[in-house]
C-alpha cells in the first residue's frame, strides 16, 4: 500500500499528471496501478463512494489485463472500503479473494497486509480468537519482511484487541510502544490514533487528567491533518470523559460535534450510490462474459461451415443455439436479481435515513427539556433569589434536582446508544452469577423507592448463574427497574424474579402500574417513533432506555418482550443463555 499525503487536491492534481502519461505511453497496467492510487487518495480522506467507483473501474480493467498483482492489490482495497462502510462479511469476502492471489504469485507484502486487515473486520465482528490469529500471522511477515510501518501498526492492533478483552494493563503497553516507534518514523496520522487510544484506556482506568490530556492531543493533532472521521472518534470519547466528569454542558458540546461528522460520514458510508456501483460491475461483467460467448459461438460456427457436414452442422448449431439461449436467459435472470437487490438496498437505506431523522429530532427536543428549567430556574434565582420563601427554594431546588436526574440519565442512555451504534462498545461474554446484578440495581434504586414508598421485593437463586455481557445486562435491569419505579403508584410493590428456564435463565420485572397499550406495545423498542409517557409523579422519558435493553439483550442471545393491560400493570421479560460449563 502506497502512503498517502493528507493534502487531498495537491495529491489528486499529481495523480492526473501520472495517469496522462500512463495513457501516453499506451501503458494499461500502469493506468490501473494509478487508480488504486487514486482510490487510495480518496479512500483516506473518507470519500468511500468516490473509493469504490475508482475500485470497481480498476478491477474490471485489471480482469481484462489478467494482471494477478492488480486483481490482489484492487480486492484488498475493496475490502478496506466495505470494511469503513460496516460491512464486515463483504470485506472479509474480498480479504480473502486478495490472499488467495496473493498466495498464488508468492507477494508477501500484499499476504502481510490482507492478513492484518482481515484481523482487523474480524475484531469489528467482535470474533477476537480469529482477529488475534490473524493478526499473529501479519506479524510473522512483518517482522520477516523488516517492515516497520507494519510492524507498528500490528502492535497497534494487539492493543486494541486487548482492549476488547478488557485487559487495560496489556492495553496500554501495547498503545505505548506503537506511540514510540510512532514518533520514531514520524508518522503524524499513527501518532495522533495513538493518542486516541492511549486516552481512552486512560479514561477506562478513570485516570481523568491522563486521559483528557491525550485525547486534546490526539484531537489538535488530527483536526491539522485534517482527519475528518477519526475526529468523530474522538469527539465521542470526549463526550463520554465531560460526562463522567459531569461537566454535562462540554459533554452536549462534543456530543453534537461528533454527532455532526457521524450524520455526514454516515450519510457517504450508507450512500445507496456505492450499492449502484457494484451491481453495475457485476451487470458489466456479466455482459462482458455474453458478449465474450457469442463470439466463441461465432467462431464456433464458422469452423462448422468449413468441416461441411451436413449433419454435423446441424447438430451442433442446435446445441450451440440451445447453449446460447440458456446464458441468456441465466444472465437475464440475474440482471433483474441485480436490479431488485439494488431496490431492495435503496429502500433500506431510505428507511434508515428517515428512522435516524426522526429519532434525532425527538432526542433534540427531549435534551432541550431539562437544560431549559435548569436554565429558566437559575436565571431567576441569580436576579429575584430574595423575593421567593423558604417553601418556593425548596419547590425549585426540587425541581432543578429533577431536571437535572432527568438530563442525566437521558444523556447516560444516549451515551450508551452512541457507542454501540459506532461499535464503541465492545461484547464479553463471561460466566456470572446474576444475584451480583441484582443487589447492585435494587441498591441504585433505593432512594427512588424511598420518594414513592416502593418496595423492590427480589427473588433470585443466589448461585443462579448466566453467560452474557455483564455490563451490558446491568443496563437492561437499571433500565426495567427503574422505568417500574417511574410507571408505579406510591405504596407499590414492584417483583424482581428469575428464573432456570431449559437452557436459558428467565428475568421478570413485574409491576402494578398504569399499564400500557396494545398501540403502544408495539412502538415501544423502535428508535423512530415517539414513545415518551409520563410516570405516575410526572416524570418523564424518551423510550431510548427500551431500545437500548433490546438491542442489548439480542447482542446477548436473548429475546425481549412486554405483556400488559391499561390501568394492570406490566410485565417486562426478557432471556439470556445459562451458565455455560
Amino acid at each position: 500500500m502506497l502512503p498517502i499525503a493528507t493534502n487531498h487536491d495537491t495529491v489528486e492534481a499529481l495523480i492526473d499528471v501520472a495517469d496522462q502519461l500512463a495513457k501516453t505511453n499506451k501503458n494499461p497496467h500502469q493506468s490501473v496501478h494509478i487508480l488504486i492510487i487514486k482510490g487510495q487518495n480518496e479512500y483516506y480522506s473518507s470519500n468511500y463512494e468516490d473509493a469504490v467507483a475508482i475500485y470497481y473501474q480498476a478491477l474490471e480493467q485489471a480482469e481484462q489485463l489478467h494482471d494477478s498483482i492488480l486483481l490482489a492489490k484492487v480486492t484488498l482495497n475493496l475490502g478496506m472500503v466495505y470494511d469503513e462502510l460496516e460491512d464486515y462479511d463483504e470485506a472479509i469476502n474480498f480479504f480473502h479473494k486478495a490472499l488467495t492471489i496473493s498466495q498464488s504469485i508468492k507477494d508477501s507484502s500484499v499476504i502481510a497486509k490482507t492478513y492484518q486487515n482481515i484481523a482487523i473486520s474480524y475484531q469489528n465482528k467482535k470474533d477476537l480468537a480469529k482477529a488475534l490469529e490473524y493478526n499473529e500471522k501479519a506479524n510473522e511477515l512483518a517482522i520477516l519482511k523488516k517492515d516497520t510501518t507494519m510492524i507498528i501498526d500490528v502492535i497497534n492492533n494487539f492493543g486494541t484487541i486487548a482492549y476488547d478483552q478488557k485487559n487495560l494493563v496489556k492495553s496500554l503497553d501495547y498503545y505505548s510502544k506503537a506511540l514510540n516507534l510512532y514518533q520514531k518514523i514520524k508518522d503524524r496520522k499513527g501518532i495522533a490514533m495513538a493518542y486516541n487510544n492511549i486516552g481512552l484506556v486512560y479514561l477506562d482506568k478513570n485516570e481523568y487528567e491522563k486521559s483528557i490530556d491525550y485525547f486534546n492531543k490526539s484531537l489538535a493533532l488530527a483536526t491539522e491533518l485534517k482527519m475528518h472521521g477519526f475526529i468523530g472518534d474522538i469527539y465521542s470519547n470526549l463526550t463520554i470523559y465531560y460526562q463522567q466528569k459531569k461537566d454535562f454542558k462540554k459533554a452536549f458540546y462534543c456530543y453534537d460535534r461528533f454527532n455532526a461528522i457521524y450524520d455526514s460520514l454516515a450519510g457517504e458510508k450508507k450512500n445507496k450510490m456505492i450499492y449502484q456501483i457494484q451491481a453495475k460491475y457485476k451487470l458489466g461483467r456479466n455482459t462482458r462474459e455474453l458478449e465474450e460467448l457469442k463470439v466463441k459461438n461465432r467462431s464456433q460456427l464458422n469452423a462448422i461451415d468449413s468441416a461441411k457436414s451436413s449433419q454435423f452442422y446441424w447438430v451442433a448449431i442446435t446445441v450451440l443455439v440451445m447453449v446460447l439461449m440458456c446464458a441468456t436467459v441465466y444472465l437475464l435472470y440475474k440482471e433483474k436479481e441485480l436490479a431488485n437487490e439494488l431496490k431492495n438496498k435503496t429502500k433500506e437505506l431510505y428507511e434508515l435515513n428517515v428512522s435516524k431523522d426522526k429519532f434525532f429530532s425527538i432526542i433534540a427536543h427531549d435534551l432541550k427539556n431539562p437544560f431549559n428549567v435548569l436554565v429558566s430556574y437559575t436565571g431567576i434565582l441569580k436576579t429575584d433569589l430574595e423575593l421567593f420563601s423558604k417553601e418556593e427554594l425548596e419547590q425549585i431546588i426540587s425541581d432543578l434536582n429533577e431536571a437535572s436526574e432527568n438530563g442525566y440519565n437521558l444523556l447516560q442512555n444516549l451515551l450508551i446508544w452512541t457507542r454501540s451504534q459506532t461499535n464503541r462498545i465492545h461484547i464479553l461474554k463471561t460466566n456470572f452469577v446474576l444475584a451480583d446484578i441484582f443487589n447492585d440495581v435494587k441498591g441504585l434504586a433505593e432512594l427512588n423507592l424511598t420518594n414513592k414508598e416502593q418496595t423492590l421485593s427480589v427473588e433470585i437463586d443466589q448461585n443462579l448463574g448466566v453467560y452474557a455481557d455483564k455490563d451490558m445486562i446491568s443496563v437492561v435491569l437499571r433500565n426495567l427497574v427503574f422505568n417500574a419505579i417511574k410507571f408505579s403508584v406510591k405504596g407499590s410493590v414492584i417483583y424482581l424474579n428469575a428464573s432456570l428456564v431449559g437452557s436459558n435463565v428467565r428475568i421478570d420485572v413485574v409491576d402494578s402500574g398504569i399499564g400500557i397499550s396494545e398501540e403502544s406495545i408495539k412502538k415501544l423498542f423502535t428508535l423512530d417513533k415517539n414513545t415518551m409517557t409520563h410516570g405516575t409523579e410526572g416524570e418523564t422519558g424518551t423510550g431510548l432506555g427500551l431500545v437500548l435493553c433490546k438491542e442489548f439483550v439480542e447482542k446477548n442471545d436473548g429475546t425481549i418482550w412486554v405483556e400488559s393491560k391499561l390501568g394492570k400493570g406490566s410485565v417486562f421479560s426478557f432471556t439470556i443463555p445459562a451458565e455455560r460449563a
